[in-house]
């Protein structure tokens, strides 16, 4: 019997073993620490939940907006007159670039092009770098302007000037970091990136103001027809008849639950005020607390406010049977309060069929009956008197509530879903839980960012000089670290303005102490090693021995502890909205975790678990993302795994 080697197997000799024939290539560090994360299954789901945050914090404008995607309005003859979009015209210029950033970005990712994917790399994180500096000086610029007189802000130039002269210090200061060799290319990328960043900053100076509730009463009238997107509401959206709504409830099912709380509401205040204000000294009719509370509760099951017993009798046997009779209270006003209880049932049920003349019939005699009876004093005469009066009168605006529901219902705009809920404002949570990705993402990003680089200048001038240099900033330092970051914020929020960028800037200078002292220690460690020695023997500035040849050996410790600066940066944000001093006018997950017990003090559960969900989730994913990270790029974690 002979056997055969597979064709794949090839024997080879010591010689090529020695020559490296056969051995795969060797992966450089920083890909082969990160092929050791991904193949982590917490570092995936961690990845997939930043990934997911970081989609909707793009594009959440055109996927949760209460504005028409495309509109067409329409004549007197039903004919179209004008077709535009109002969402595209409401988009800001950091929403439009963010929407070309998340568009092209993943595009010169996935595309087959000779470059490599590092590179690519760098070269979108270059440009969004670049374009949020600009956008963040035209902003900073816009508020010291604010106070300028109107000649100079109506003026047409004014927003050229501000975005390009704003680029132009950009450009100068900022056109080194393009990932590209040679001055010319690194100059001509920057340029060409902030032109395309002033044209649409100019062009958005000042977007259209839309109010989404008017094109929804447009659409109504047959003024217009629209055409929305997947989720058609706005986090500043908000209707009284959607206050405190569940999950999974619609637009008509609201407009009902509105025209039932209005009548019986207003039912149950009268039944309550005639209860309680009648005369205690009326012989057949002891007046106390358990009489009164006992006539609230049949007057509300008579009513049809509460459902009826399992047994069915005669009005007046269930009124006998309460208890009513053996607290004294004679069948003479036992049997009022059965007519009074068959009248307010004919009153609902009249209002619901929207019968005017039936339902104001039955008020009036509820009311008659009520009058044969002594009121406890002067005051309550008049209580009972005006409950009374605005039974009557209320006929028609109970009736009004009903129409108009039934009227939601006919329509397409009835079925719209509220898929978490409202809160206490009436504002579609789902709406609001999606845009605030953004705020979340951008305060860990770039304050984290803020407080790497500062921390990078500091840690490696105390590591690479040491000494009196060394004794002084690690003062500095502790000074730093003895500094309560959300004290500092609380404090912040009342004297200086309250928006994202501020937060970014407190957050980013404050806690960078961390990233500092890792940097020194490891510069402590690099600076007597040979290839630093070279860099001082021929003479290379400091910049460069230390950004470009200590840095790269040395930054491992801080990118790790970055992630978990990431984490605490949406942690503080959170708390900072919850208190109520976040941004202004922007949708963060903690101010929405702060509506949960509602303005009334009623919890409202769906407040509670899905921002604090999400608040978790992200936390819990960067510091996973961190852990795998520092596991990944450590020998003696990776050993200790093997």
């Amino acid at each position: 019997m002979s056997s055969s080697k597979p064709e794949s197997e090839k024997t080879i000799s010591g010689i090529d073993v020695m020559r490296g024939v056969g051995a795969s290539k060797a992966k450089p560090f920083w890909a082969d620490a990160w092929s050791r994360v991904v193949e982590r299954r917490g570092a995936q789901a961690g990845l997939l939940w930043i990934a997911i945050i970081g989609f909707f914090a793009i594009f959440a404008p055109v996927i949760a907006n209460g504005l028409p995607l495309w509109t067409v309005e329409l004549g007197a003859d039903g004919q179209p007159v004008r077709s535009y979009s109002p969402l595209y015209q409401s988009l800001t210029a950091t929403d439009i670039l963010l929407l070309l950033g998340g568009i092209l970005g993943p595009l010169l990712l996935l595309l087959p092009l000779a470059a490599s994917r590092q590179k690519r790399l760098g070269v979108i994180c270059a440009a969004a770098v670049l374009a949020g500096l600009v956008i963040i000086l035209i902003a900073l610029v816009q508020y010291q302007m604010s106070d300028a007189g109107q000649d100079v802000l109506a003026w047409n130039l004014f927003p050229w000037l501000v975005s390009f002269g704003s680029g132009a210090v950009v450009l100068l200061l900022f056109f080194w970091i393009a990932p590209f060799e040679g001055i010319p290319l690194k100059f001509a990328f920057s340029a060409a990136t902030i032109a395309v960043t002033c044209l649409i900053s100019t062009d958005r100076w000042v977007a259209p103001t839309f109010s989404p509730n008017s094109f929804v009463l447009k659409q109504m009238e047959g003024k217009q027809r629209n055409t929305y997107t997947l989720i058609p509401w706005s986090p500043t959206q908000a209707d009284p008849a959607f206050f405190n709504r569940s999950p999974a409830t619609t637009v008509k099912g609201a407009y009902r639950s509105v025209a039932e709380d209005q009548l019986d509401d207003g039912i149950a205040f009268y039944i309550r005020t005639v209860a309680f204000n009648l005369s205690p000294r009326i012989e057949g009719l002891p007046m106390n607390g358990e009489v009164s509370s006992g006539i609230v509760e049949l007057l509300s099951i008579e009513a049809g406010l509460q459902d009826k017993p399992a047994k069915e009798e005669k009005a007046l046997e269930d009124w006998t049977d309460a208890g009513l009779a053996a607290e004294g209270v004679s069948d003479v006003y036992i049997d009022r309060f059965a007519r009074m209880g068959s009248q307010l049932e004919t009153y609902r049920q009249s209002i619901l069929g929207e019968n005017a003349a039936a339902a104001t019939a039955a008020a009036r005699e509820v009311v008659g009956i009520v009058g044969s009876i002594e009121a406890a004093n002067r005051n309550a005469k008049l209580m009972i008197d005006d409950a009374g009066t605005e039974l009557v009168a209320k006929v028609n605006e109970r009736i009004g509530f009903k129409i108009e529901a039934d009227g939601i219902a006919k329509l397409s705009y009835g079925d719209r879903d509220f898929y978490l809920g409202t809160d206490p404002i009436g504002r579609d949570v789902m709406s609001q839980m999606l845009h605030a990705c953004r705020l979340s993402i951008s305060i860990g990003l770039v304050s984290t960012g803020i407080s790497v680089i500062i921390g990078i200048v500091i840690g490696s001038l105390m590591g690479y000089f040491g000494g009196w240099v060394d004794l002084v900033l690690s003062r500095v330092v502790e000074i730093f670290m003895a500094i309560p970051v959300l004290f500092l914020l609380i404090v912040a929020a009342s004297v200086l303005p309250r928006n994202t960028y501020v937060m970014m800037a407190i957050i980013g200078c404050v806690t960078w102490t961390g990233s500092a002292r890792f940097i020194r220690a490891e510069f402590l460690k690099l600076r007597n090693q040979d290839f630093v020695q070279s860099c001082r023997a021929v003479g290379l500035p400091l910049h460069s021995t230390l950004f470009r040849h200590m840095l790269p050996n040395g930054i491992t410790p801080v990118l790790v502890q970055a992630s978990f600066g990431i984490a605490a940066a949406i942690i503080a944000e959170a708390t900072l909205s919850y208190l109520g001093l976040g941004p202004y006018g922007q949708s963060s997950w903690g101010k929405l975790l702060s509506l949960t017990t509602g303005e009334t003090g009623v919890f409202l559960w769906w407040m509670a678990v899905f921002p604090g969900a999400a608040i978790f989730i992200t936390v819990l994913a960067y510091n996973i993302l961190g852990e795998n990270f520092r596991d990944a790029i450590d020998p003696k974690m990776r050993k200790a795994a093997h």
